[in-house]
């Protein structure tokens, strides 16, 4: 669905304090209040130029302190909206306006004239930069105000401002976590710049103030993006409108530069580009359509550092494999917190082939994927699950594999695999010698049943290697190990053990995940791991722990790839092997 804003811009003419860095007339152009008629003719106007009929459309009163105009005032400008909100032409309002102008009751009848959206002018958390800019209001103030619209129900948006002055990144960090922690889903970054006919314009011209340069904006603001993403905050805007009187006359000093957004977006896929080490002459990158020029960069910039490293490369859109071809493709997802794929020649998959068809499908787009049908080695419901024959140490980067005697499949020959002692079997504790956790020297399974190839590996790796017993047999099936010391399980007793001996593990209830055949699954069952990626058959939204539960994998320096946007299904976990003859 197309989203629209149709913006009524409101000078601050509401506004009793002039921050150090404010001459808003210069900003936006406008010296003076729209009156009733010109916002319906502006209303009129948008609507008469969408074309799309899936539309969302949002009446925005940018510009100004909303709030601190007078109620009536207030009142005329929401009143005129009101009968395209009953036609349903448009679909909610938002404004901004300042911390210290909200209350209780004003949010309440703002939200009965249909304002969904409130955004503050926080601009920093700090109390000492706040009162050196002028702003006249204290951290304090955006704390109770961001508190009464989130109680109302009511989306709050938080802008910030780098590079004020007295400011630093630190700060600026710390204001972004405090945006994050008072429940804002929104946010705009606005680096600071020198307009004319300001206290600032005279600190800079005195050289007591020292704008940002535009390159460090952009890399401030590039590493901003990526923390909100990682915390569900959406970025509205990077950078400041643009105007004829910032292009003109009013523009002193600073990063100000009309295609600011755009560097930040390549600097974004710059830094991915960055970590990509692959041995081979040739690399072809594939993202979205739609962010095929910010992935070669402004002015080209990553597709010339990419070509310092590699003799060919292609940066293109859509997902089309290159067969023999010697190609390395890589895809990204266009959000800039969450890879969609990662993908590789050098990895085998092994999967069940009962996954959904669509998880199937980006599965494939992985690498080569040996999948796995129902058998009569094991009962019905974990026939074709990887966990119950395959034995995979330190997943993350796993070169070798042990499977169960009976196995009688066929694997790539560059796949390293050792035969274990046992046979699967239909009925516990049969179906369990292999379902192992192994990560660095530490081996975490039910030990009277794991197969004997897997102790006497561990016998082998080192005198310090740990070996944890626990009582459920199913262990890979209710545990994912991100290292050593973090893990995810569906099951107290293996949480109880590992807490006991130091590691820091997340609680996932297994009653949400489905397997056909059973109350339910486990939630690792549903996930194999790649790299620094955790791969998830379902979307980790349908968990009542989604929240803490991503910020567990990120704090862990862990992406996710959802496979499809469905229920969690345990499909016996996902197991990447690399291949050996790369």
């Amino acid at each position: 669905m197309k989203h629209y804003n149709i913006p009524i811009f409101l000078p601050e003419l509401a506004c009793p304090f002039r921050c150090v860095y404010c001459n808003q007339f210069s900003i936006t152009g406008k010296q003076k209040l729209p009156d009733i008629q010109d916002v319906k003719e502006i209303i009129e106007k948008h609507l008469a130029s969408f074309k799309e009929d899936e539309r969302f459309v949002e009446v925005a009163f940018f510009g100004g302190n909303f709030t601190g105009l007078p109620v009536k005032m207030q009142d005329d400008f929401l009143k005129i909206v009101q009968p395209y909100l009953e036609k349903g032409v448009i679909n909610g309002i938002r404004c901004s306006t300042r911390p210290d102008y909200i209350d209780e009751n004003r949010v309440r009848i703002l939200k009965n004239f249909g304002m969904k959206n409130i955004e503050l002018g926080a601009q920093t958390t700090n109390d000492m930069i706040l009162r050196k800019c002028g702003r006249g209001h204290t951290f304090k103030d955006i704390e109770n105000a961001s508190q009464i619209i989130v109680n109302e129900g009511i989306t709050l948006g938080l802008q910030m401002m780098l590079g004020l002055p007295f400011d630093t990144f630190e700060n600026d960090m710390q204001t972004a976590r405090d945006i994050v922690r008072l429940g804002a889903k929104e946010t705009r970054i606005y680096p600071c710049i020198v307009v004319k006919d300001t206290e600032l314009e005279q600190l800079y011209k005195k050289g007591d103030y020292l704008p940002l340069t535009l390159n460090d904006a952009v890399e401030q603001s590039a590493t901003l993006y990526e923390y909100f993403g990682e915390n569900d905050v959406k970025v509205l805007r990077l950078g400041l409108h643009t105007s004829d009187d910032l292009n003109g006359a009013a523009f002193v000093a600073g990063p100000y530069h009309k295609n600011f957004a755009e560097m930040v977006f390549s600097r974004l896929w710059g830094r991915k580009f960055d970590k990509i080490d692959e041995k081979s002459d040739k690399i072809v990158i594939e993202v979205p359509e739609n962010q095929l020029n910010h992935a070669i960069g402004y002015k080209g910039e990553n597709k010339k550092r990419l070509q310092e490293r590699y003799k060919h490369v292609v940066i293109r859109p859509s997902f089309r494999p290159t067969e023999g071809s010697g190609e390395i493709s890589v895809e990204f997802a266009g959000d800039f917190s969450i890879p969609l794929r990662f993908t590789r020649n050098d990895v085998v998959i092994i999967a069940s082939a009962t996954m959904p068809a669509e998880a199937k499908e980006s599965l494939s787009k992985m690498g080569s994927v040996t999948w796995l049908e129902p058998s009569d080695k094991a009962y019905p419901s974990i026939s074709s699950h990887p966990d119950i024959f395959f034995f995979c140490k330190d997943e993350r980067h796993c070169e070798s594999v042990i499977c169960a005697k009976n196995v009688d499949i066929d694997l790539p020959e560059n796949i390293k695999v050792a035969n274990g002692g046992k046979s699967v079997g239909n009925a516990y504790p049969a179906t369990v010698p292999y379902n192992a956790v192994g990560v660095g020297n530490m081996l975490i399974h039910n030990l009277k049943y794991t197969d004997e190839k897997i102790i006497e590996l561990y016998g082998k790796i080192s005198t310090k290697s740990v070996q944890l017993n626990v009582n459920q047999g199913y262990t890979r099936c209710n545990l994912l190990a991100l290292d050593e010391r973090n893990f995810i399980t569906s099951d107290f007793g293996i949480k109880r053990v590992l807490e006991e001996n130091g590691c820091n593990v997340f609680y996932v209830d297994p009653h949400q995940i489905a397997l056909p055949g059973h109350d339910h699954g486990f939630f690792s069952g549903c996930c194999g791991l790649v790299d620094d990626c955790v791969v998830v058959c379902g979307s980790l939204n349908k968990l009542k722990e989604c929240k803490e539960l991503k910020k567990f994998i990120r704090r862990n320096g862990m992406k996710i790839i959802e496979l499809y946007n469905g229920d969690l299904i345990d499909v016996g976990s996902i197991f990447f092997i690399r291949n050996q003859k790369n």
